[in-house]
C-alpha cells in the first residue's frame, strides 16, 4: 500500500459564502445532520488521478492535508474525507466532513475535481426515405473507396439491397445551405468489400496453410457522403470511406 503524507499551512481562508449555487449536482447530493455532511461528483477522470492531482488543489484551496492513497483512491485533509470509486464508465467522488461542513464549503471542495462526464449527444433520427435514397445513390455509383495511402485499394462494392445488411445514420452537417453532409455506418458481407491490410494478412497465411484464403465475417464500413443542392432537391455529390474493417 502506498501512502503519502502531505503537509501543508493553511494558506487560504474558507469561504462561506455559497459560491457554487451554480453546481446542481453537488447541491442535490449534499446531505447533512448534526455530526456529518457529504457530497458526491462524478467526473471522467479515473480514481487514482482523482487522488493524485486533488491534494494539491484541496490545499490551494484551505485544506489541511494529511494523507492519500491514489492506488486505493482516498485521501484526508482534516475534517475531510474524500474516496474516488469507479462507477461504470465514470467516477464518483464523494466528500464526507465531520464535523459537518455548510454546502457552500464542501461544494467548493467538490467542484474541484473537474471534469465532469459530457452529457451524451441525442441520437441521430433515422429518417427511412432518407436511408433509402442513400441506399439508392450508392447503388448507383456503385463502387466507394477509402483515400490515402491505401490508394483505392480499400473500397466497397454496392450491387444489390441486400449488400446492406444494416445501414445507420451516425451524423450530419449543413456546412452551408446549399450544402449537407452525412456519416453512415454500413455493414456489409466481406465479399463486396476489399480491405488491404486483412487481405494481405490473410493471402499469406493461406499459402502457408494455416488459415482459408478468403474473409467470413461482416464489414463494418464507415463513410461520408455529401450531398449537393439541385433546383429543388439534393444529389449526391461525393461519397468515401473513412473506416473499414471486419467486425470482430
Amino acid at each position: 500500500m502506498r501512502i503519502r503524507r502531505i503537509l501543508f499551512p493553511t494558506a487560504v481562508c474558507l469561504l462561506a459564502s455559497a459560491v457554487l449555487a451554480g453546481e446542481p449536482e453537488c447541491a442535490t447530493n449534499y446531505k447533512s445532520d448534526a455530526t456529518s455532511s457529504s457530497t458526491s461528483v462524478l467526473t471522467v477522470l479515473a480514481p487514482k488521478a482523482v487522488i493524485e492531482v486533488l491534494p494539491y488543489k484541496l490545499a490551494a484551496a484551505g485544506a489541511t492535508m494529511e494523507w492519500s492513497n491514489p492506488d486505493k483512491g482516498i485521501l484526508k485533509a482534516g475534517a475531510l474525507d474524500v474516496k474516488a470509486q469507479a462507477s461504470g464508465n465514470v467516477t464518483r467522488v464523494t466528500f464526507h466532513s465531520s464535523p459537518a461542513a455548510d454546502k457552500a464549503t464542501l461544494c467548493r471542495y467538490a467542484t474541484l475535481v473537474g471534469n465532469p462526464p459530457v452529457a451524451a449527444a441525442p441520437p441521430v433520427p433515422q429518417d427511412p426515405a432518407l436511408i433509402a435514397q442513400m441506399k439508392d445513390d450508392l447503388l448507383k455509383k456503385s463502387t466507394i473507396v477509402q483515400p490515402g495511402d491505401t490508394r483505392g485499394l480499400n473500397h466497397a462494392n454496392f450491387r444489390t439491397l441486400d449488400d446492406f445488411l444494416q445501414f445507420t445514420v451516425t451524423g450530419i452537417k449543413n456546412p452551408s445551405s446549399d450544402k449537407r453532409e452525412y456519416t453512415v455506418s454500413i455493414q456489409m458481407p466481406p465479399y463486396a468489400c476489399a480491405i488491404a491490410s486483412e487481405d494481405i494478412v490473410i493471402s499469406t497465411q493461406a499459402m502457408l496453410g494455416q488459415r482459408e484464403a478468403r474473409r467470413t465475417k461482416p464489414v463494418r464500413v464507415d463513410a461520408t457522403l455529401t450531398y449537393a443542392k439541385d433546383g429543388a432537391g439534393w444529389n449526391l455529390a461525393d461519397a468515401f470511406i473513412t473506416h473499414i474493417e471486419s467486425i470482430k
